[in-house]
């Protein structure tokens, strides 16, 4: 008996060990990889700050953050019940097609509702820091067309992150992002550049991701035979009202910024602003990673869930960490990066080093926790929010890029609040022996 435990233990350990290095490879390739994809929209985006005037580069920047917050709140919750779900059930492909009609019907659903009032503040604060009608109404265009193609591919691309095909992906997005580089330096060179062409050009190469991302989706699911659940609708659908109050929050936090600065400050200031969040796309790649390798990894997990999740934390807070030293070693560096535009913007670098670390590694830890479906306490953000907001004037210059920056960082208190509730109820519950339960 001792002998043949002892097989059956380093077998065990064999496949155990086996199973790690994969993983193990598996991941650096996929971060390897994405440097390359993410790297061309970071140089697209440092690009930008550089061509664009002052102007137009304040306009790009709302546009920018508007559409983050029409993908935010029109995927936010549903992401999390899509991936809660997903997790529990795969490699179930009959469930999975039928999670993603219930996904998307969701999706819409919840677009007609939110889509007529962002489309209606957009439109007041590109007016506000002075863009023309017709260039208002042409970019609103714009944020509707890239809504579209968002619909047609987040979320449901997650099935090919679960199906380890993560490198067609990367490879997809890879040249896609080179495109949209070489489409912008030939804008800049035929004297085009500016900042609907900059939109039109991201919204396109949206929409290019469409067609090859639901090919691969459909070769994976099956074709007939599956329809919407209404156990996975009522989840979603409970998981939706119980997120979006904090992703309306959240989506407000960039809008409360955007209108200190444009009511305090200036058109530079939101200028700066923006070229200042260029070098937070440094950390793209590993944000990426986290989306299509880490969260599939902890959402699956079922024998230590708290200990794959303090490691992925961990790991994941090793670039932010490097990224501070080099504001604090070479500040100089990273301004070459955004252009002589903001070259007196020293002071300041440091302080948006930091909230892009923090800001990363928080959101993070709460997405790996929001996935896995404990995420109960996230309106612990919107109290703790507004507070801050409330206190914030009354020490912080809010019309400065510095304290804009600042503002930014105190909302990450609210998030790890919540991060930190989450667990400690899941904990309590014993959640951690049953993902989603």
């Amino acid at each position: 008996m001792p002998c043949i435990h002892g097989v059956s233990s380093f077998r065990t350990g064999f496949v155990g060990s086996a199973l790690v290095k994969g993983l193990m490879t598996r991941g650096a390739s996929f971060l390897a990889g994405n440097v390359a994809a993410q790297g061309s929209g970071a140089v697209t985006g440092l690009l930008l700050a550089r061509w664009m005037s002052l102007d137009d580069y304040a306009l790009y920047t709302i546009i920018m953050t508007l559409m983050g917050a029409i993908s935010v709140l029109t995927k936010g919750g549903i992401h999390l019940g899509f991936t809660a779900i997903l997790g529990r059930h795969w490699p179930d492909m009959g469930r999975a097609a039928s999670l993603v009609d219930t996904a998307l019907d969701a999706r819409r659903r919840v677009a007609w509702i939110i889509l007529p009032p962002i489309l209606l503040l957009s439109g007041l604060i590109l007016l506000r820091n002075g863009a023309r009608p017709i260039m208002t109404l042409a970019l609103l265009g714009s944020l509707l067309l890239f809504w579209w193609a968002d619909m047609r591919t987040k979320i449901v691309d997650q099935i090919l992150f679960f199906a380890k095909q993560t490198g067609r992906v990367q490879l997809l997005d890879t040249g896609l992002g080179f495109a949209r580089l070489l489409a912008i330096c030939a804008l800049k060179f035929a004297g085009a550049l500016g900042v609907l062409a900059a939109t039109i050009v991201g919204v396109l190469v949206a929409i290019l991701r469409i067609w090859p991302i639901n090919r691969w989706i459909q070769r994976l699911l099956p074709e007939t035979g599956h329809t919407a659940r209404k156990d996975d609708k009522a989840e979603i659908n409970r998981i939706v009202l119980r997120q979006l109050p904090v992703e309306l929050f959240y989506v407000g936090q960039g809008q409360i910024i955007l209108l200190f600065l444009t009511l305090y400050g200036s058109t530079g200031g939101i200028a700066g602003y923006g070229a200042l969040g260029r070098i937070a796309q440094l950390l793209l790649p590993l944000q990426a990673f986290s989306y299509a390798f880490c969260m599939p990894i902890f959402a699956r997990e079922k024998r230590r869930p708290i200990l794959v999740l303090a490691g992925l934390i961990g790991l994941c807070a090793t670039p932010g960490l490097l990224l501070i030293g080099c504001a604090l070693a070479a500040p100089w560096a990273l301004l070459w990066l955004i252009g002589p535009h903001y070259a007196h913007l020293g002071g300041t670098l440091l302080v948006c080093a930091v909230t892009t670390a923090l800001s990363s590694v928080i959101g993070i830890a709460w997405s790996l926790v929001a996935h896995r479906g404990w995420n109960r306490f996230t309106w612990l953000q919107i109290p703790i929010g507004v507070a801050w907001c409330a206190m914030a004037p009354l020490f912080l210059k809010v019309g400065t890029i510095e304290g804009a920056l600042w503002l930014q960082c105190g909302f990450a208190i609210g998030t790890f609040a919540a991060t930190a509730a989450d667990l400690a109820y899941a904990l309590r519950q014993r959640a951690i022996e049953a993902p989603g339960s």
